[in-house]
This record gives structure tokens, sequence and C-alpha cells, in this order.
């Protein structure tokens, strides 16, 4: 049951490190007791999102070891932006009471992106965060 709040912001930069101004974020529930949450956050200048509640089970989930239920709620994210190539994250984590920040890299598409499907690059483009962190 998602009683509590954690609270989420996104920031998108290229490889150089350059912020990518006006990236589109959609951010939808990833199971069944937040499905109906979804919220569209838009990059600044700064390449920075506003932060935004999200619904998460009760902190005091956190404080026990195996506890029965999860103690963070899953959200999955779709990224776009003008002249780069979308991407999804799925599994992203919220616990209650904590920032959740996700740095989003983002790779240039040249030309038209319908001409670049085919060609779609390969790395963590499309991500699982796992849950003990580690990226395979």
């Amino acid at each position: 049951m998602l009683d509590d709040y954690g609270t989420f912001m996104a920031r998108a930069f290229t490889a150089t490190a350059l912020p990518v101004e006006g990236a589109l974020i959609r951010i939808m529930g990833g199971e069944e007791a937040n499905r109906g949450v979804a919220f569209t956050l838009i990059t600044d200048l700064n390449g920075v999102t506003e932060t935004v509640p999200l619904p998460a089970p009760k902190r005091s989930l956190t404080m026990s070891p195996g506890p029965a239920e999860s103690p963070y709620a899953v959200y999955d994210l779709e990224v776009s932006a003008d002249g780069y190539y979308s991407k999804r994250i799925y599994g992203l984590m919220i616990f209650s009471g904590i920032l959740t920040v996700q740095d989003l890299n983002m790779i240039p598409a040249s030309g038209n992106s319908d001409e670049f499907i085919a060609d779609y690059p390969r790395g963590n483009v499309n991500s699982v965060v796992p849950p003990n962190g580690d990226l395979e």
C-alpha cells in the first residue's frame, strides 16, 4: 500500500555534460498499486526538472530486514527530446521521504529519427534498474 511519498527529479545531459533543455520525461507507475500515477516533466535551461511527489510505501518498511511488503514503489520513465534518441528506464525505485535523482544520458540522433530506428544505439538506452543497484 502506498501510504507516503518520495520525491523525484531528473537531469538530462549529453555525453559531454551539456544540459538538454526541453527533454520530455513521462513518469508512469510500474506496478499494480501505482498504475494510475503519471506525471510529465520538461527539463529547464540547465537540463533539470522540477521535483514531484510520487506515492511510496510507508518509511517503516525500510527499517526491517526482509519486510513482507516492498519498501519502495516502482516507476517507469520515457524520455524524449528533439535531436536525441528516446529512451526508457524500467524499475526506478522511489522510497518514502527520499529524493530520487535520475541522470539521463541523451544520445544525439542526426537527421530524421525515423530513418535511424534500425541503427538504434546499443548500451544503457533502455535500462532496468535491478534491486541491488548493479547494472549488468
